[in-house]
């Protein structure tokens, strides 16, 4: 197909009205797929850049954070190819432990349920029944199903992934990498079993670390509970917010410096509603502000106690299980045991109470502890867990920090690393899940050694027997995470795509996976490979309700970012995206009016291609000749140079919002309001021959489209594939092979961008007064320069042209003096601008309606000053409704001076 033929077809596509984004995005989604360009190449002569898409799970849909954090990623991406680079954009899925089993688990159970209707099965759905293979057949049933739907939803984005190299974490290649990291620190010594205290989902049935759970603040009491002496003479009163686990109090504790229970301490008290008695001791743990200053010690079911419980060698007796319910043994009254343990609460309080024991219940807000997958409340759990030992794997990935090695951008998030990092705990990495990565522990049943293997053993190490057994439980799903920039890439084996592509450029994330991820992968990457796993930590914004709440699902306050899609476009959404940056507010509110505007951008663009491919039918490229140039010529080439020059500034430093503020304001002020308008006059005046003026303009467009294209991949796509091409774009088949533009410094022209500025506001102040006086749009004003400065008074001259077509102003006289006569004038330095109104509008008439106009605004000033006056509407009405009221003020006030401004011109000579 010839240049000719595709602008002429462009030309009858465009005729049919304005962007079709649902269609135009389909049609290059399908090209690229079709065309192979997503492809990895490893050319040794050119730099690289890759990053590792953070994985979503296998159960999740695309939400707003994904469609921001991809956005941005793919800019990125798209830059680097266009600037020359290698690019590997790593996609990938995660298993999702927790999140894949409940969802597999509640589908199960709801098809039990349903046969169980039918009288076809009789007993609940139990997944123990089902047994663990047939049950994690089930997950590998529904993740072939529905696992990959993310991905193909992240299409519609226009994101260019490396897609031939889509991994997930439950791959073989990857689950060889994950043996080889745990079986190394295994015989590192850094993986042991713990008897400890933790934070256990009764639903879930698991361990859960302290960055799933999420604390809500809810509505309690605190119970003060009386505890008598051994002898009955005295009691010491206690303050907790969980009488129902008072069976497996072990002591009291008091502060060594709280004098008021002195008395107490080294005595023995009776343990309420049981036949014990348990010490009361001293330690420092204990907060004397707090409650009475007493506190129960429970080392079974609370963290803190734990602490305090080995310090004195205490028991830890066990009082409520794995399900949240009581236990049946001996610390537990029989009336209690296998009761849920909020029911054990209501009744426990009630015997308290009946006994006389409940001193006081107070109101209390406290924050409560749930799962952050199902939101059960977290029960503290005594139980037997796989640990990770800390300290050694924390101190090099606290370094590379502090050294700069990995930066932060925002650079404060380094703060929240460091801190989390320089406190670290050893990390509880087991989980009591079946979906998973399975511990890879056996223990011989014959001997009871114990060893870690990549592959399953045969028979034991030690005693040679074949009877092995491996550990039950799964690793946490955040240990495999924290091998995926390089077990993506082929580690344990040095692939030549890990030796190419790593250490990876950036990570762009959000920063409540900070510690949950980012900081895991640093220590296992310089663990495992020796180096940091990426230079550069982005973390995104998080995007918010309308009224700045945290969007939810379960709320139904959460957006779809694909319904957003559908109705304004995948371009529209990723300029908003773009437009919100990584440096400034973190918390961006969502709004959809924003939408809108970067909506009408892309029919501005859309529409200034039709333009301008009208303009260049039958054009063949060439260079631009500087002697030819215009004023207009000029100054546009200048502002797009510097644009240019601001944009690759700002993209090197993740300066996103600068990057799409600068692109719009070029585009739609500098290049559309003005250079197009102008361009038409010159190529008018050009003929048919042409001159320099379709140049500028071909130039102009044909860069904004790859200057744009990282951000809006489809728009630009589709007006660029229409565009002339220069020889050396021939062979091009797509935008995003083009080399992304850069600055010119030929087309440094400061004279030209101070003469065009002016001519500008000379232009603006005929249409500010056109505007004031409300002359209608078709009638041609007459406009008197009055100019001092004999340079102003040529530049003006030679443009009368463009201010006649520009100003709707005819006509136009450059003066030295001012008309005579009514004339609303504007001042520009040593310039005026006056606009004669006698003949432009019915002065009297005017006057008139202007007075009418003040008057009622005039009465709506005492109407909104009435009621800012009003104590009772302060203290009653919304801030919100307040401020907007004050503004409202603030803006009658503007339009009264306006009026009065405009009737002092219009008074009588």
């Amino acid at each position: 197909m010839t240049q000719a033929s595709t602008q002429k077809g462009m030309q009858e596509e465009l005729k049919s009205g304005p962007y079709a984004p649902k269609e135009i995005e389909a049609k290059w989604t399908q090209y690229w797929f079709d065309s192979y360009v997503f492809e990895l190449e490893m050319d040794p002569d050119k730099p690289r850049f890759s990053i590792a898409l953070p994985p979503p799970n296998i159960t999740g849909n695309l939400h707003m954070g994904h469609a921001l954090n991809g956005t941005l990623q793919d800019i990125l991406i798209r830059l680097k190819r266009m600037q020359g680079y290698n690019v590997l954009w790593q996609p990938g899925t995660d298993h999702a432990g927790i999140s894949a089993q409940m969802v597999v688990e509640r589908q199960l159970r709801k098809e039990h349920d349903e046969k169980m209707k039918t009288a076809e099965v009789k007993k609940p759905f139990s997944r123990h029944e089902m047994g663990r293979e047939a049950f994690i057949e089930q997950v590998w049933k529904w993740r072939k199903q529905y696992g990959d739907q993310i991905m193909v939803q992240y299409k519609r984005l226009g994101v260019s992934f490396t897609w031939g190299r889509v991994a997930f974490t439950m791959d073989e290649s990857y689950v060889k990498a994950i043996y080889r990291a745990f079986v190394t620190l295994y015989k590192d010594g850094l993986i042991y079993r713990g008897h400890r205290v933790t934070n256990w989902c009764p639903r879930c049935l698991t361990s859960l670390s302290d960055l799933e759970v999420e604390h809500k603040d809810t509505k309690g009491h605190l119970y003060l509970i009386k505890y008598f002496l051994e002898d009955g003479s005295d009691h010491i009163t206690i303050a907790t917010t969980r009488p129902e686990s008072l069976f497996g109090d072990v002591a009291v504790a008091v502060h060594p410096k709280d004098d008021r229970y002195k008395k107490f301490v080294g005595k023995n008290v009776k343990l309420p509603l049981t036949d014990r008695v348990i010490p009361v001791i001293e330690d420092q743990y204990v907060d004397r502000e707090f409650g009475t200053g007493a506190l129960k010690i429970t080392p079974a079911h609370d963290a803190n106690d734990w602490e305090v419980g080995q310090r004195h060698k205490l028991d830890s007796p066990v009082a409520i299980d794995e399900h949240g319910k009581l236990m049946k043994n001996e610390f537990v009254p029989a009336q209690f045991q296998g009761l849920d343990r909020f029911k054990v609460r209501e009744a426990a309080v009630a015997e308290l109470t009946e006994k006389e024991l409940l001193e006081e219940t107070r109101d209390y807000t406290h924050g409560v502890g749930h799962c952050e997958r199902c939101a059960t409340v977290i029960e503290p759990y005594l139980s037997e867990q796989w640990y990770l030992k800390m300290k050694e794997l924390a101190e090099p990935a606290i370094k590379s920090v502090e050294e700069d090695r990995i930066q932060f951008i925002p650079g404060r998030y380094a703060s929240t690393y460091l801190d989390w990092m320089r406190n670290i705990r050893d990390w509880n990495i087991s989980r009591q899940l079946w979906w998973g990565h399975r511990i890879p522990v056996w223990t011989c049943e014959a001997c009871g050694h114990e060893a870690a293997f990549e592959e399953p053993p045969t028979k034991c190490e030690k005693c040679g027997d074949e009877k092995l057994k491996q550990d039950e439980d799964v690793l946490d799903t955040w240990f495999s995470s924290a091998l995926w920039p390089f077990a993506t890439l082929g580690w344990p084996d040095n692939t030549k795509e890990m030796k190419f592509f790593y250490p990876t450029t950036v990570l762009s994330t959000a920063r409540e996976i900070i510690n949950l991820w980012v900081a895991r992968m640093i220590f296992m990457s310089l663990k495992f490979v020796g180096t940091i796993p990426f230079k550069h930590v982005l973390i995104h914004p998080v995007i918010q309700t309308h009224d700045g709440k945290r969007m939810s699902k379960s709320k139904g306050n959460a957006i779809d970012p694909l319904d957003m899609i559908d109705k304004y476009g995948a371009d529209a959404n990723r300029f908003w995206f773009c437009s919100m940056g990584v440096k400034g507010d973190q918390d961006v509110r969502f709004r959809e009016e924003k939408l809108e505007e970067y909506k009408r951008f892309v029919n501005k663009l859309w529409n200034a291609g039709k333009l301008v491919l009208n303009q260049l039918d039958g054009y063949e490229p060439r260079g631009i000749d500087q002697k030819s140039l215009t004023l207009a010529d000029r100054w546009i080439l200048f502002k797009y140079n510097s644009m240019l020059e601001k944009l690759q500034n700002s993209l090197n430093n993740y300066d996103f919002d600068d990057v799409a503020r600068d692109l719009y304001e070029f585009i739609w002020d500098q290049f559309c309001d003005w250079y197009l308008e102008i361009a038409k006059i010159q190529i008018a005046q050009e003929g048919e021959a042409g001159g320099q003026t379709k140049t500028v303009l071909y130039t102009i467009f044909e860069g904004l489209m790859r200057a744009l294209h990282p951000i809006m991949p489809f728009v630009t796509e589709e007006l660029w594939s229409y565009l002339p091409k220069s020889l050396s774009f021939k062979e091009i088949d797509s935008i995003m092979f083009a080399p992304y533009p850069s600055g010119n410094p030929d087309f440094t022209d400061k004279e030209a961008d101070a003469q065009m500025e002016y001519l500008i506001r000379v232009i603006r102040s005929i249409r500010n007064i056109r505007q004031t006086f409300d002359v209608a749009a078709k009638a041609e004003a007459e406009a008197v320069i009055v100019v001092k400065n004999d340079s102003e008074k040529e530049l003006l001259s030679k443009n009368v042209d463009a201010i006649k077509r520009l100003a709707n102003a005819n006509p136009v006289t450059i003066s030295a003096e001012k008309p005579a006569g009514k004339a609303a004038f504007e001042m520009i330095s040593d310039t005026t601008v006056y606009i004669p109104l006698d003949k432009l509008i019915d002065v009297e008439k005017t006057r008139d309606k202007l007075n009418q106009r003040i008057g009622a605004k005039e009465k709506e000033r005492e109407r909104v000053k009435g009621q800012l006056s009003n104590e009772s509407f302060r203290a009653r009405a919304p801030k919100e409704k307040v401020e907007e009221q004050e503004a409202a003020l603030a803006d009658i006030e503007k339009q009264i001076a306006s009026i009065n401004a405009q009737l002092d011109i219009l008074k009588s000579n």
